[in-house]
């Protein structure tokens, strides 16, 4: 059988199988906003993009699929 092959939740490129929905850049930029944000709540997206030096329109999407608002990085804590 082939290997499993799916597209990163935010950048839309290829992928190799992983417990994870985010190619390992699109992760790593994501938990550089998680950490801005618990840090710094109420900062614009403008402001995110700028101290953590990931794509205006990344951390918009982050934004619109909830990936980095306080209750669902509490909720991976636990």
């Amino acid at each position: 059988m082939g290997e499993i092959v799916r597209n990163c939740r935010l950048c839309k490129k290829p992928m190799e199988s992983s417990p994870f929905t985010m190619c390992n850049t699109c992760l790593m930029e994501s938990n550089r906003v998680q950490s801005y944000v618990i840090k710094h709540p109420h900062v614009s997206i403008e402001r995110i993009s700028e101290q953590t030096e990931v794509p205006y329109v990344k951390v918009e999407l982050m934004v619109k699929l909830g990936l980095n608002e306080k209750d669902t990085v509490e909720s991976q804590a636990h």
